[in-house]
């Protein structure tokens, strides 16, 4: 946690009250061509997608923003306490204690720290950054000695952390693995020519083997137009599936992902012994290319702008995360859903 969200709690009490912007109602005139009106509805329809995107960074900000200052008050109130019990004046005195406990950084470890960015430092000599290495190591020092305290209090004190997470109103729609009812769904979007999206699916199915009973994927197809071979690859995967072996067709397609083309297409159907007719029959069917369409307009609609994209029970997750990350939404998630 960084030191500056300390100042945080303080910003924000100090901050007048926010004034409220008044917006045009949606019938309102906001031109008017040659006695032709048009209205803020209009508007609204035209840019409807970049407006929505708009409105789900705002929520995404504001969370954050309240994130951030819940861990603060957490902090301070947490530390004040602590100071308390130890006898000492107020938070700021504990802190004062807590630097000065933390062991001073040696010359090795700043000689070391050089060594491993020398590369990056286009020349500059250990001696000219001598007291900056040395400086940078002492701070991490003391914010180490305050987080280590933190963990301690926080388990201590039973911190019980209540502000829920931004949920992205996503439909689980599509093939997936796992119980129907799990309590835990993730909706993947994602691209078959896409190298993360290949390490992302990898990961996702270690974390899903890891609670077999309390996680549900569901993928979804988010093609990229640069891609050339994502939408064939798509397709190829749905029609599997309508011969049941979707799951099969994507692990495959995933791990041939250098070699997307026709000839890997077939060869994949044979191996998975799928009816050759059938599968051609699919693959021209625009019902098919339809339903990839509409899944990627899902996405871009969540503010998808990449792959892959998660959303762990609606709670949004970007890139290709580790296990870690999954993690890090799935335990609380299953925790919410113990409660209730």
């Amino acid at each position: 946690m960084s030191l500056a969200l300390l100042a945080l709690p303080v910003v924000l009490a100090a901050a007048p009250v926010c004034p409220k912007i008044a917006e045009p109602a949606e019938g309102a005139k906001l031109a008017v061509v040659s006695g032709q009106t048009v209205t803020r509805a209009e508007v609204d329809a035209k840019i409807g997608q970049a407006l929505c995107k708009a409105q789900l960074d705002h929520a995404q900000k504001l969370y954050e923003l309240r994130e951030q200052a819940t861990n603060a008050l957490v902090e301070e109130k947490l530390l004040a306490a602590e100071a308390k019990k130890r006898g000492l004046k107020d938070a700021a005195a504990l802190e004062a204690q807590l630097a000065a406990s933390a062991p001073a950084p040696t010359e090795a470890m700043a000689r070391q720290l050089y060594e491993e960015n020398k590369d990056r430092l286009d020349g500059q000599t250990y001696e000219s950054l001598r007291e900056r290495i040395l400086g940078s190591l002492a701070q991490q020092a003391k914010g180490q000695a305050r987080e280590a305290l933190l963990v301690t209090l926080r388990a201590a004190q039973k911190v019980e952390l209540l502000l829920e997470p931004i949920r992205y109103p996503i439909e689980a729609k599509g093939p997936s693995r796992g119980p129907d009812k799990a309590p835990v769904t993730v909706v993947l979007f994602a691209d078959y020519q896409c190298p993360y999206c290949s390490r992302g699916a990898d990961t996702l199915e270690e974390v899903r083997k890891k609670h077999p009973n309390d996680l549900r994927v569901v993928y979804r197809d988010y093609p990229l137009a640069f891609h050339e071979q994502a939408m064939p690859s798509a397709i190829v995967a749905r029609c599997a599936g309508a011969q049941g072996k979707f799951w099969e067709m994507h692990d495959r397609l995933f791990a041939a992902q250098r070699e997307l083309n026709e000839s890997t297409y077939l060869r994949l159907a044979s191996e998975l012994k799928l009816d050759s007719a059938k599968l051609e029959k699919c693959r021209v069917d625009p019902a098919i290319a339809k339903a990839i369409k509409d899944d990627a307009a899902a996405g871009e609609a969540a503010g998808v702008d990449g792959t892959p994209a998660f959303f762990i029970n609606g709670v949004k997750l970007t890139g290709a995360q580790p296990a870690e990350a999954f993690e890090a939404v799935i335990g609380p998630e299953l925790a919410r859903r113990a409660k209730k």
